[in-house]
Parts: structure tokens; sequence; C-alpha cells
């Protein structure tokens, strides 16, 4: 284990990364930490400041300069002001002068150069000769290096009896098959369950999450360094969730605060595998269907549609992060806002390309794929710039919907096991046709967005009426029940209405009745406390329909008549 979180530090970066972890730590050791970093402070070479005893000392002040990977002769004395040496200078001339607070002031101090790699034998001399000449009995200098820190990860995050070896093990494996990202996925699910057992009779919530978010960081940092964050991104996904059902009804900041943290590494692990397993090569013709790597069009047409809700997802996700900060719930200046609006431009206009450059998600196999094209088209619906594209996309897969079943193609059924999809194409006949559609949400959703475009609702509806009569055109939407499923699916929830209206002229009102009747969605403790993508989050997870409350505000632009 210690040999895994020396390898997991040493690939941390040091904003973000390991500025975060280092004041947890101190603080699971029992330290106060009074400073932590602050982006574009002078913070005079200190990082992190802690005050109080280590191991039966005497009570210190610990102030920390942190780097990232290996020191370096370039990241201890390479000429920059971001190297090691300067920090340490104006730690001894200005910060223990001037800044440690009054309270602590005739404390001894410890300087700690902190770093998640080794110091490199070129170095050692210099780091040497310059802890002799500047220590004196009330002034220390400590490295803080890859194998002290796993050391006390081990000692106080990984406690023996909140790690049990067992833990341990499926962390181990989940690390081991991070090529067989399935297989790892799944030993990560078999430790967040096994940790979340336990604190379903603890009060430490906060403990148990802050565990699972680190050994969440473990599992990306190995899979960042071999290019392989698959795993990390759907363990992030179901850690998320687990852990808002775990907190959603308690009254403690300490757990919210955890549960802040553990969502923002999930944004970190979801915007590395977006912008780098995808943005930069949706422009080009066909390049994620041939990065796929499958002789089967039905291979790679299931995962175009898994990749065109993750990239969807992390547009939401921006998209929430911009309002709340137009709207006064956090403090930051316009250039922030202009940079978030940028990345959400871009990511909007990469679905575009998206699709445009893989012609396969014209044509949905899955009848559940609804679910990827709602997450999609409620993203891109959010810009009325987007309009024309989306109107030309959903007319185009009702279009090729209906032609490929007339024509006994690759229609969209509830067909979802990838054997029995393969053998689909030698099954022929109206028998076959009608079993494996009995019942679609598909077209539900593609009615609703053709009335809300105006696209192809006649087509659609003739389609419905004369060769769909076999088929429950039915929708799901959140029940009372719901709360208690959502996020862990631990059962089936929610309710399905069947005998959806398709007639273009009262599809519109028929969902905005439903949505008013069902105020189940407005009772969600995500909804309730302002974090409705984690709805958005569950059912791309688990496999539910996006509920229709999200497009109330797009419907009532339509002035649909009371």
């Amino acid at each position: 284990m210690k040999l895994i979180l020396k390898q997991y530090l040493a690939s941390l970066k040091e904003r973000d990364e390991l500025e975060v972890l280092v004041p947890d730590l101190l603080s699971q050791m029992g330290l106060n930490v009074y400073a932590r970093p602050i982006r574009g402070a002078n913070e005079y070479g200190v990082d992190v400041a802690a005050v109080g005893k280590i191991d039966g000392d005497v009570e210190k002040v610990y102030l920390f300069s942190i780097k990232s990977g290996n020191l370096t002769r370039s990241t201890w004395s390479g000429g920059s002001d971001q190297t090691l040496l300067p920090s340490i200078y104006s730690i001894l001339n200005t910060y223990i002068p001037h800044r440690i607070p009054k309270e602590h002031s005739d404390k001894p101090v410890v300087i700690c150069l902190c770093f998640g790699g080794d110091v490199q034998p070129t170095v050692r001399q210099d780091l040497t000769g310059f802890e002799q000449q500047h220590e004196t009995e009330t002034l220390k200098i400590e490295e803080w290096n890859g194998d002290r820190l796993s050391e006390l990860i081990v000692q106080y995050l990984l406690k023996e009896e909140l790690l049990p070896s067992g833990w341990q093990s499926m962390l181990r494996k989940a690390i081991a098959l991070l090529d067989e990202p399935e297989a790892s996925h799944r030993n990560f699910v078999k430790l967040v369950n096994n940790m979340i057992k336990v604190a379903d009779n603890s009060k430490k919530l906060d403990e148990t999450i802050n565990r699972i978010n680190l050994c969440l960081w473990v599992l990306f940092s190995w899979g960042r360094d071999g290019n392989n964050v698959e795993s990390s991104y759907l363990s992030a996904e179901f850690s998320v969730l687990k852990c808002w059902d775990l907190i959603k009804d308690t009254k403690s900041r300490n757990a919210r605060k955890a549960f802040d943290k553990l969502l923002s590494t999930y944004r970190v692990i979801t915007t590395e595998y977006t912008e780098k397993c995808l943005l930069p090569y949706v422009s080009k013709k066909h390049a994620i269907s041939n990065a796929i790597n499958s002789p089967s069009s039905i291979d790679i047409n299931l995962k175009l549609f898994d990749y065109l809700s993750r990239l969807s997802m992390y547009g939401l996700w921006l998209l929430m992060e911009l309002r709340q900060l137009c709207s006064g719930t956090l403090s930051v200046d316009d250039m922030l806002k202009n940079e978030l609006r940028d990345k959400l431009e871009v990511v909007t206009h990469s679905i575009k390309l998206f699709i445009k450059n893989n012609p396969l998600l014209l044509s949905p196999y899955l009848d559940e794929q609804a679910i990827d094209l709602s997450i999609a088209m409620y993203l891109l619906s959010q810009d009325s710039a987007n309009d024309e594209f989306v109107s030309s996309w959903v007319d185009e897969i009702v279009n090729r919907s209906i032609f490929l079943y007339q024509t006994d193609g690759m229609y969209p059924s509830n067909v979802s096991d990838f054997r029995k999809l393969l053998l689909r194409q030698d099954q022929k006949g109206n028998s076959y046709k009608h079993n494996i559609t009995k019942g679609s949400i598909l077209y539900p959703v593609l009615a609703v967005f053709s009335a809300l475009y105006d696209k192809s609702e006649s087509l659609l509806f003739d389609f419905s009426q004369e060769q769909l009569k076999h088929c429950t055109l039915q929708y799901w939407y959140p029940a009372q029940d719901s709360e208690a499923h959502l996020y862990n699916n631990l059962d089936m929830h929610g309710c399905a209405t069947t005998g959806f209206e398709m007639h273009p002229d009262k599809v519109l009102e028929h969902v905005r009745n439903e949505c008013k009747n069902s105020n189940s969605f407005n009772e969600l403790s995500a909804v309730k406390k302002g974090l409705e993508l984690l709805v958005v989050l569950a059912c791309r997870y688990y496999r539910y329909p996006l509920p229709m409350h999200f497009l109330n505000d797009f419907i009532t632009l339509k002035k649909i008549p009371s």
C-alpha cells in the first residue's frame, strides 16, 4: 500500500492536488491548520501553515513549501521564482519575522520542504548544506518527501481499522486492473460500498467521504500515469452519487465540506477525461469512431452515445458553475465568467462537430439511448444559437429511425445484450420486430423535441399510429420513492406513464401536465439543495430517463394553451 501511495503522490500536481491533500492530512494528525493556499495572493513561500504536536513532541509551527514530483536541480534553484530555494528565503526573511500569528510567535518553527517524490542525488549535497547553515535550536528544516507522506497517510488517513487489509486488497485490485476498466471499476465499487456500510453506523461521515476521495485520487493518479482514466471516470460518478446518498440528510458542515471536495475530485477527473480523450478529436472525421477500434458498428454506436452524454455532462457542469457566478452565488471577477463562457462555447461547438463527424450518432440502436440524446439536447437547448442544429439533428434521427424500422435495418429496440444485438441482423419478420419494440421512451423524447423545434411532428405521429400500435409509448417520472433509491439504485423507483400523447398539438401539453402532477422531482434532495445535475448524473450512470422537468422553462416558452 505504501508503494502505491508513493506512486500516487509523485504524480500529483502542486496546484489543487498536493496542496489540497496536505492540509487534510495535517488536520487528521491533530494539527491546527491556520493557513491554506490562496490563488493570486502573496504567500511569502508558505503554501500551508499549521501548529501543533507531532508524535508527542513540543508544540511547533510547521510551515510547508510544496512542490510536485521529485526535487531536482531545476525545481530547487533553477532561477525561477517558482523554485523551492527562493520560497525558503522568503519564509526566513519575511514570513517568520512578520507573518506568524502573535500567539504562536514564541514557538519553535519547522520549515517543511514538501514534495511527492524524492530528492535527486544532484541536489542532496546542496540541500544538506543549506539545512546545516540555517538550522538553530528554534528553527529546523525537514523533508516531507513521498516516503514520509505515504507513511503518514497510511498511519492517519488509512488506519487499519478504517481501511482493513481486505479493503486495501480491493483498492490494489482496482489499480492492477486499470487496463480492464470494467473489472477495475467493479472492485472500486466494492470498496466504496464496504466503506459506506460502516459509515451507516457511524457519525463520522466526513472521515468516510475523505477516505473515499483519497482512494479515488489514488486510482486516478495511477490511471493518469498509464493514460487510461476510464475506470477513474466511472468510479468518480459512482462515488459522488453514493456519497450524496450518505450525507443528503445530515446537518454536519464537515460532511458537506468533505462531499464538496469529492465533487471537486469528480470534476478534475471528468475534465481530464473530456479534455484529453474527446475534445481534441471531435473535429476530425470518424476519428473517435476509429479510436474505438472495433470491427462492429454496434460496438461503435454504443460507445459513441456514451461519449455523447459524457461530453454533455461536462458542459452542464460548466453551465451550472457559470450560472452560479452570474447569480452572485459565488463572488468572482468578469475574467473568470468569460473564461467559463468560452469553455462552454467550446464544448457545445464540440458536441455539434462530434455528431457531424460521427454519423452513427444520427441512428440510435438502443431505445435507452434516449437518455444520452436527451442529456445532449438539454444542454444544447440552453442556447438559442444551437436551435438550428438541434432542429436538424432531431429531424434526421426521426427520419432515419423510421426508415430503418420500415426496412428491417438497425432500428431502435429494447435489446441491450451485446450478443443479442449482433444476432439482430439475422432476425426478420413482424413478430420479432414487435417483440423487441414492445415499449419505448425514445419516440416520446423525439416527439417532445420535435414539438419544441417544430420538426417532423406529423411524420412521427403518423408512424406511431400506423406502425407502433403494439408499442407502449411511455415515459418515466420521479415518484415519492425516488429520493430513497435515485442515488444508490438499490431498488426500482419512480413511475412510468403509458399512453404517451404523440399528437403534435398535444405532446407538450401532455408533458407539462405530467410534470405539474409529479411534484416529487422538486422534493428530491439534490434539487432542493441546488445540485440538480446530480439527478442528471444518476440518470446517466444508472440509466434512467432524464426527467422532463428539466425542460419546463423551454416548454413554457412555447405558450401552450392551459
